[in-house]
């Protein structure tokens, strides 16, 4: 668990000196500031991060992606992606190689991938568990998070 924590709407009373502001005056000008008034917490504000931010979903009024959750719900589970001929890849892990054809350049006309091509994800070097892991796996641990459980050098929902 993470010891060091951000300031967010907490601050240092101070007093008017060389090179400091003063908390008194800041205050009566902006006597209307949902921070002075107590409406604002860090509480609250990690509160609100958290709901709209992490675990918010996002309606971007039909403008690109309309509704979507940052939570990557649907994430694919890669034993359920179609291949084949036609255009679609080899696996899930590599595109088909296949041209189409001669005089061809439609996708739709590409035969299926030789037998047994792409089938086998390789190993990404360094630690983790790197291509073996599932995106809809992934997502899931991801999506669990909350602030707080964050550790420096440690992968979310990994077990080292």
């Amino acid at each position: 668990m993470p010891t060091h924590t951000q300031k967010t709407v907490e601050y240092l009373t101070t007093v008017r000196d060389m090179g400091s502001s003063d908390s008194a005056t800041i205050k009566a000008s902006f006597p209307g500031s949902p921070i002075h008034l107590g409406e604002m917490t860090a509480d609250s504000v990690k509160e609100d991060f958290q709901n709209t931010v992490i675990d918010g979903t996002v309606n971007d009024g039909g403008h690109t992606f309309g509704t979507f959750s940052r939570d990557y719900s649907d994430s694919p589970d890669l034993a359920q992606v179609e291949t084949g001929a036609g255009g679609l890849p080899a696996s899930p892990y590599v595109p088909n190689p296949v041209s189409p054809g001669a005089g061809s350049l439609n996708a739709t006309d590409m035969a299926a991938a030789p037998d047994g091509f792409g089938q086998s994800p390789s190993d990404t070097w360094g630690s983790g568990v790197g291509s073996q892991l599932q995106p809809k796996t992934s997502s899931e641990q991801q999506s669990a998070g909350r602030l707080g459980d964050f550790v420096m050098g440690k992968a979310w929902g990994s077990s080292s």
